[in-house]
């Protein structure tokens, strides 16, 4: 019980306000050490984490700084690549539609062709078998087989109106 009430008789204010100087020396003190440490240019293990800190900073942004630009140049060569591909497709796409065009001429003269052989395969068999009047089962077979190829190639002048006529009037025999 003694304890209490000496615990009680204690003055708090003037604890308070003793811890409260004791508090108010101790930062004058560690102001004054840092004043006296920065002034005189010691260094101590707190200026050495920041000092680390600051150049670690400032080496990230630095690091940053080369990453954007090399992310920059990235994007230029990525566009300037694709333009060459752009351009590569645009002549490869003229080329392929040129042999396209090459191609297709070739088909028509070689229908045409094709046709001019057939129309003197034709006109052939007229002036051999219209004066005789008949022709045998081969010969008809094969001279129908030209005139339809002929037909299918886009064939279509006197052939149709001269030859064709005459030709059905032949005689066949075996």
């Amino acid at each position: 019980m003694d304890d209490i009430t000496a615990l009680i008789n204690l003055n708090f204010p003037y604890i308070f306000i003793s811890v409260f100087i004791i508090l108010i020396g101790l930062k004058s003190i560690i102001s004054l050490s840092e004043w006296f440490i920065n002034k005189f240019g010691i260094e101590t293990k707190h200026t050495k984490e920041k000092r680390k800190e600051h150049e670690m900073l400032i080496n990230t942004a630095k690091e940053l700084s080369d990453l954007k630009n090399a992310h920059d140049e990235s994007v230029k060569q990525s566009i300037r690549h694709d333009q060459m591909i752009k351009e590569d497709l645009s002549n490869l796409t003229n080329t392929v539609n040129g042999i396209a065009q090459t191609l297709s001429d070739m088909q028509a003269k070689d229908n045409e062709t094709k046709l001019k052989e057939l129309k003197s395969s034709l006109v052939r068999y007229y002036n051999k078998y219209k004066n005789i009047g008949e022709w045998n089962r081969l010969e008809c077979a094969a001279f129908w087989d030209l005139f339809y190829e002929y037909e299918s190639r886009g064939g279509n002048d006197y052939v149709h109106s001269v030859i064709e006529p005459v030709m059905r009037e032949l005689k066949e025999i075996d």
